[in-house]
């Protein structure tokens, strides 16, 4: 071979190591940390679902209202901010980020009420900002939005909106492209079909580093187990396809023992792995609850249905929980009543 040929040859071989380097450097092994919280709405509405008329629904309105001021979000905020300053996540999912507005005098629902006194979103701000936390919201997806007289006799409209919130922390190699907000097709009529529960997930397609991933975050039917089923059915034929690695992040009210409804086996089931039981295979991770009225101390957590499921090359190499433990409580309240998890995940 020439020497001039044997030097192109040569050099040809050298761009071609050099690209190929470039490319394993691009693709090299990513960490993403991320948490799943439920923030609580501050009262349990099964009073008001259950209620056999309308003076006794309103009743419970005004005794439900009364307890999601005591159990105080504003102050709890504070605790989640801290939680987020310790485990530092890339993304979190929230489901009940609530929005609660008011309407005084009632007029039983004629118009709805639009008067802010309690939105969840807009206090995590504060929260985070206080702490200097550089976070924002890049999808709320709003699903039950609900109102009922307070009060016997009425005394005001109370109106209910229930989100699901993704939160992702400000980073330039940490880029959001694109959010979707999808509401399931299956529905629960409550209170005789005044109200429709409406749940539904947000989710966004992601990079970091330019490794391109998607987080989900949703919060299944409580009410209703069919219900349940069929939005977690459609939840996994909406996201479990195709082969971009997927963070799915919710309160999926499916025990993880098997107990309830096969929710969280459907989707594992589906290809799904759970990043709580890669990172801890002998450890039940219990999430689930405090009592309604955050100041008790409570007892023991009985059930696990918050989840960090994982698809399609990701792998969860730690995970812990926040909210479990008395030193977690601020001012005397739990943050939420149930627990939060967080995982460090590693897509290789």
């Amino acid at each position: 071979m020439r020497p001039r040929r044997a030097y192109i040859f040569g050099l040809l071989a050298l761009t071609a190591v050099i690209a190929a380097s470039a490319g394993e450097a691009r693709r090299s092994p990513l960490t993403v940390r991320v948490m799943t919280r439920n923030l609580y709405l501050g009262a349990n509405l099964d009073a008001i679902v259950q209620a056999k008329s309308a003076p006794e629904a309103f009743t419970a309105v005004a005794a439900g209202w009364a307890q999601v001021q005591a159990n105080d979000f504003p102050t709890r905020a504070r605790a989640i901010a801290r939680e987020i300053a310790a485990t530092k996540p890339d993304v979190v999912g929230f489901q009940e980020a609530s929005l609660y507005r008011t309407q005084t005098p009632a007029d039983f629902t004629v118009s709805p009420a639009t008067r802010v006194v309690l939105d969840y979103v807009r206090e995590l701000r504060r929260a985070l900002a206080a702490r200097k936390l550089k976070y924002r919201f890049v999808g709320i997806g709003g699903w039950t939005d609900a109102e009922l007289p307070s009060g016997n006799p009425p005394q005001m409209d109370v109106r209910l909106t229930v989100r699901d919130a993704l939160l992702v922390r400000v980073d330039r190699k940490l880029r959001v492209r694109r959010v979707h907000r999808v509401q399931y097709t299956t529905t629960t009529s409550l209170f005789g079909g005044f109200v429709i529960a409406k749940r539904g997930y947000v989710s966004a397609d992601a990079t970091m580093n330019g490794r391109r991933f998607r987080v989900v975050t949703t919060h299944l039917e409580s009410f209703n187990d069919a219900s349940q089923v069929a939005q977690g059915a459609e939840l996994a034929s909406a996201i479990g396809h195709g082969t971009i690695p997927t963070v799915l992040l919710g309160d999926l009210n499916s025990r993880a023992d098997g107990s309830g409804t096969p929710t969280q086996a459907n989707l594992l089931a589906a290809g799904f792995r759970d990043a709580w039981t890669e990172a801890h295979p002998n450890d039940a991770g219990l999430t689930c609850c405090h009592t309604d009225n955050l100041r008790e101390l409570g007892g023991p957590f009985y059930s696990r249905i918050d989840y960090i499921l994982l698809k399609n090359r990701f792998r969860g190499v730690a995970a812990g929980i926040v909210g479990r433990s008395p030193e977690d409580r601020i001012a005397g309240l739990w943050p939420s009543d149930h627990a939060g998890v967080w995982a460090r995940l590693r897509l290789p």
